[in-house]
């Protein structure tokens, strides 16, 4: 469902854009350079995101071996 964030323009001169989010919606109208800084600052902070949520898989992955080891270890014992 979800398409990448796009600017496009509103009228014919190309004075006036909107930017659109992931879900088709728009977000803001302006000038073509605010459009874009606003898609790069949208597009930064989903990198962002997605960096921490990656970190945190990982954590919990190392956090749910180690509870496993020491269970098993707990069960030789």
């Amino acid at each position: 469902m979800g398409t990448k964030p796009m600017v496009f323009p509103l009228d014919a001169n190309g004075r006036v854009y909107v930017l659109h989010n992931e879900a088709d919606e728009p977000v803001c109208t302006g000038s073509r350079e605010t459009c874009y800084r606003l898609l790069a600052l949208m597009l930064e902070v989903k990198k962002r995101a997605d960096e921490t949520e990656l970190k945190m898989t990982e954590s919990t992955e190392q956090i749910a071996k180690a509870a496993s080891a020491t269970a098993g270890m707990r069960a030789e014992g």
